[in-house]
């Protein structure tokens, strides 16, 4: 900063010869700059913009006025209404790290590289439990990114299924149950029918991005159709879907175009420029990244999911950057007791009427 102090004060004395007008515009820049500078001076996650802190964690009050300084000399904050007092990085999943930004990002490059939980545990110099807790937080604050709050335009729809894993689930926890036998190599033990699977929409929106959603334990149908889309997709929209029944009952009275694409031998699945290509290689790329992860537990399955799409929609991004953001970000935050108490498996699907 002493370097960048007296380049600065080496230029003020140039600017002086300049017309005043000119010369304060100049000025003014210069140092809205180098304030930029010193706030990002910390290599910190608790380095934030303290002006965009202007509503209380708590209440959602604006009356909110600085508070001091923490042990660590972060700003806290006070809320007139209710009196909390609140930290720059309260409500965001990385709130109550001691780990600066550049562990985090560290930790987010071998994340997308495949890295094992012991390899980025050994490299960040954290605990193996640290490592899986750190992973989920990531994953859950790209959560709420994996679905579009609106659909417009030509949609692919597809469901597909994926075998139920109570993985994470420990055996003699007084609060869960083992509904089945374990799978053994080998043995056919497995449960026919959908029932044993969680359903997982995918939906492409052309020219716009990826999203999906675990919808249930079991086959797909139409209260949760509306459910779940709830007036989301508009009347101008083209719907592509292959021929389960339940998108059938649920276009049926909407305005907007449904075209079916049977998936049967002997019928076509292309009619002109319409086809659900596309979910399905999506569907297939997302079978192939969770080999990767050597099993996924059914509890966590929407958080990679999550990430998987959040992958498909930022191929070319900074990843580690963007991701960096979204864990700042205030609502983002999920406590380890929120993260263990997550229900083994989705619902079963409601009964159609």
């Amino acid at each position: 900063m002493i370097n960048k102090t007296a380049k600065l004060e080496s230029i003020l004395k140039l600017v002086e010869s300049l017309p005043n007008s000119r010369a304060e515009g100049i000025i003014d820049e210069l140092f809205s700059k180098l304030a930029i500078e010193v706030n990002s001076v910390d290599n910190s996650v608790y380095t934030l913009n303290t002006e965009t802190v202007t509503f209380c964690r708590k209440c959602g009050s604006v009356h909110v006025v600085k508070n001091g300084k923490d042990r660590h000399g972060h700003t806290r904050f006070m809320c007139r209404d209710c009196g909390v007092t609140f930290g720059e990085l309260s409500g965001t999943a990385v709130f109550g790290s001691h780990k600066d930004a550049s562990i985090w990002k560290k930790y987010i490059s071998l994340m997308l590289e495949g890295c094992s939980l012991a390899k980025c545990a050994e490299e960040c110099r954290i605990s193996v439990p640290t490592a899986f807790v750190w992973r989920h937080k990531i994953l859950n604050a790209l959560t709420d990114k994996s679905f579009s709050p609106s659909y417009n335009g030509l949609i692919e729809m597809d469901e597909m299924y994926v075998r139920i894993s109570y993985k994470g689930n420990h055996k003699n926890s007084k609060g869960f149950t083992m509904p089945r036998k374990s799978f053994k190599r080998g043995s056919d033990n497995h449960i026919p029918g959908n029932n044993a699977k969680a359903s997982v929409l995918c939906i492409v929106e052309r020219e716009k991005g990826f999203s999906g959603l675990i919808t249930c334990r079991g086959t797909l149908n139409l209260p949760l159709l509306e459910e779940i889309f709830d007036e989301r997709i508009s009347d101008e929209s083209i719907v592509l879907t292959d021929g389960l029944r339940a998108y059938n009952q649920y276009f049926r009275n909407k305005n907007t175009e449904h075209i079916v694409l049977q998936s049967h031998i002997g019928k076509p699945t292309v009619k002109g420029p319409y086809h659900i290509n596309n979910v399905n290689a999506l569907q297939r790329r997302f079978r192939r990244f969770l080999i990767d992860y050597n099993g996924v537990s059914t509890k966590y399955l929407s958080n990679y999911l999550a990430l998987f799409l959040w992958l498909e929609n930022h191929k070319h991004c900074k990843k580690q950057d963007l991701i960096l953001e979204e864990i700042t970000r205030v609502g983002s935050y999920i406590s380890v007791m929120d993260l263990v108490a997550k229900a083994p498996v989705p619902e079963l699907a409601p009964a159609v009427a």
